[in-house]
């Protein structure tokens, strides 16, 4: 059995795809049962629980060329739209339009779909398992709080009466909930080069979170300080294995090539693809598990 973590990151998660079109074409995928998805790596989880419950879905490469010809473009990012420079629901919209997600789809597969959201008032995290859902309207506000970005995209979700804000501020590689499951190995990608999750916020960036309006101290807090989680797994990454689990960590080996979050540059995104492909192949050559 294998779980697998996924990190967002906007647009440098166009690297986790690639990833996950190693694991697919490496013939793994009907071996992975739960999934782990925080902020933007919730488009690589729907990619991947496509192919994991439709043995006719198009291939991981099919599905990458549509999705980078929609969301390299400023339908979906652009710097000039100040109240919406992300555009999480065009997003949610063309994951479920590209990879069939529903609640039809990953319900009755025995799988975990996880996805981390950051509650916008204590910036405690908090897990939902959409493979449970019943109603796609559940489904699409989950995925919508994983990704709400504050700046980027500032919309607090309300599910439950509770609001949230995305799951990588306060958990970004959610590596620790797949071990929750006593997985035989637990791969766990990442969209930044080892030992860099979640760094400080300098500089503009550190600026603009700092006096942006509508963000709460707790969650304005932990998003200028490094996630003393983000922490632990970074080093819990660098195990061979943990919990009886085998532990394969999948980032970024050319750090060039990491890309803006905001990138639409398509060629640049192809190639963070294919070194999210490559660098996963190597790492896959590890694994210590039959087909």
């Amino acid at each position: 059995m294998i779980s697998i973590a996924i990190q967002g990151g906007a647009m440098r998660s166009i690297y986790c795809v690639g990833a996950v079109r190693a694991i697919v074409e490496a013939g793994y995928g009907h071996q992975v049962k739960t999934i782990h998805a925080a902020s933007a790596g919730c488009v690589s989880a729907a990619v991947l629980a496509n192919q994991v419950s439709d043995e006719n879905a198009p291939s991981v490469a099919e599905v990458t060329d549509i999705l980078l010809s929609r969301l390299a473009s400023t339908r979906f990012i652009n710097q000039r739209r100040l109240s919406k420079i992300v555009d999480v629901d065009y997003l949610v919209e063309t994951m479920q339009d590209v990879t069939s997600i529903s609640c039809a789809t990953l319900g009755g597969q025995g799988i975990v779909f996880e996805v981390a959201a950051t509650d916008a008032n204590t910036a405690s995290a908090e897990y939902f398992d959409v493979a449970k859902y019943k109603n796609d309207a559940d489904l699409v506000l989950a995925l919508r709080a994983t990704m709400a970005i504050p700046v980027l995209y500032p919309i607090k979700v309300n599910i439950g009466g509770r609001k949230y804000v995305d799951g990588g501020i306060s958990d970004p590689l959610p590596v620790l909930r797949a071990f929750r499951h006593n997985p035989d190995v637990v791969i766990a990608i990442s969209s930044v080069p080892s030992l860099t999750l979640a760094e400080v916020a300098d500089g503009k960036e550190a600026r603009i979170i700092r006096f942006a309006p509508g963000i709460s101290s707790p969650v304005r807090n932990l998003m200028l300080t490094r996630n003393p989680l983000a922490g632990a797994v970074d080093s819990l990454m660098e195990l061979d294995s943990f919990m009886g689990a085998q532990v394969v960590r999948i980032s970024p080996s050319d750090s060039s090539l990491v890309c803006s979050r905001v990138e639409t540059d398509e060629l640049k995104l192809r190639k963070l693809e294919a070194l999210g492909y490559s660098d996963a192949v190597k790492a896959l050559s590890r694994l210590q598990v039959d087909l």
